[in-house]
């Protein structure tokens, strides 16, 4: 056979090469709503928040310092859930992919559609900010609600520190768009490397599912948790309770018609402060926040989260037991935090989990630099002395 076993092996490079030099003149994609009713929220955003903040809590990946030391490798528990809720929504997008194909390819285009007009650059600095916010404020936007429902003291500080973030790149967001904006449209990695989802979608969990057992089986959860907690007792294993919320994916795109992300419910709160159609006018992007199932699922999702851990932290007897941060902390990182996930169009959960299953691009793009900022701070952090800061 002419070219041999290295024409195979070439192939596949050259055809994602020639996607990305041909993706500047693809026009964007058309926006698709996710079509949410109210229905829907009632019936499986509130569920599914009560899961999403259970096993949040009860992984105990919301402790500030949880969070703080993965980035300085002191402690796995972040990662390990990270990973196992990824390798999750990889299985259930797979499996979606195959069983509801129209389901799931329109909860696709809703994704894809979200952002389709910023550049990479714009997916990397945000991600990069969201970083440093969880470096320095020990969450990421989702997990700050479920921390106010377990009793994490200051949580809130948090919270209003991303309220205001929020609010920051709301109102100045025409200047952002411009800054921001980017030719790049092929987004698609099972497309650019000419193969179906699913079997991307499963390699590529496979390949976590290396790295994760690894991780375990070097540091065992057992011996990863703080020392008020005792194993199965008042802590599940990360990599359950990853798993739990990565299947949450196959009722959000059955029940919702979206995917899971946490940081637009931000935006659906602020915009109930504009209160006259004349602010609504000079907020137009704030505004487009405002109304209907499609935006308000996520504020009933993450409102049920917050019960969740609550009832979950009662029972297990570890409500209150989380060293929380000083009020300027709490307030810097929850800035950075929801304002490089506007800046990326995601979050932890919108990139992170949903973003890569999905097989997005930027979404990798925009993880790496979540990480890698985070890391960059948090050892940076750790060596002048600024973790020490717990209440």
């Amino acid at each position: 056979e002419e070219g041999g076993t290295g024409a195979h092996l070439v192939f596949p490079i050259r055809s994602v090469i020639s996607a990305l030099l041909a993706a500047a003149d693809q026009p964007p994609p058309a926006m698709v709503t996710a079509g949410t009713t109210w229905l829907g929220v009632a019936t499986t955003a509130i569920p599914m928040g009560l899961a999403f903040g259970t096993a949040m809590q009860n992984g105990l990946v919301i402790l500030p310092e949880t969070i703080r030391y993965q980035f300085t490798f002191s402690r796995y528990i972040m990662l390990k859930m990270f990973l196992a809720a990824t390798i999750s929504s990889c299985a259930s997008f797979a499996l979606l992919s195959l069983l509801a194909p129209k389901r799931f390819q329109r909860a696709r285009e809703v994704y894809f559609g979200c952002g389709s007009d910023k550049s990479m650059t714009a997916a990397a600095a945000g991600g990069a900010m969201l970083g440093a916010g969880m470096a320095i404020g020990g969450a990421c936007p989702g997990m700050v609600i479920v921390q106010l429902g377990c009793g994490v003291p200051n949580a809130g500080y948090t919270f209003a520190g991303g309220l205001l973030g929020a609010a920051t790149y709301g109102a100045f967001e025409p200047t952002f768009k411009r800054m921001l904006h980017g030719p790049m449209r092929q987004r698609k990695m099972d497309e650019m490397a000419g193969t179906s989802f699913a079997t991307f979608a499963l390699g590529f969990a496979g390949l976590l599912v290396a790295v994760v057992g690894l991780i375990e089986y070097l540091v065992p959860w057992t011996s990863d948790l703080p020392i008020f907690a005792t194993p199965w007792k008042s802590a599940w294993p990360p990599i359950l309770s990853g798993a739990i919320i990565g299947s949450l994916q196959v009722p959000a795109i059955l029940g919702l018609g979206d995917t899971l992300g946490s940081s637009s419910a931000y935006m659906t709160v602020l915009s109930q402060a504009l209160l006259t159609p004349s602010l609504e006018g000079a907020y137009q992007h704030i505004t487009s926040f405002k109304r209907g199932a499609d935006n308000w699922w996520q504020v009933v999702y993450l409102g049920a989260s917050m019960l969740g851990s609550y009832l979950s932290s009662q029972s297990m007897g570890t409500y209150g037991a989380a060293q929380g941060l000083d009020p300027v902390t709490g307030v810097l990182g929850g800035f950075l935090m929801l304002f490089g996930s506007r800046v990326a169009s995601g979050c932890t959960s919108g990139h992170g989990l949903s973003g890569m299953a999905m097989l997005s691009l930027p979404s990798v793009v925009a993880v790496c630099g979540m990480f890698g900022c985070a890391i960059a701070c948090g050892v940076t952090m750790s060596a002048i002395g600024a973790y020490g800061g717990y209440q």
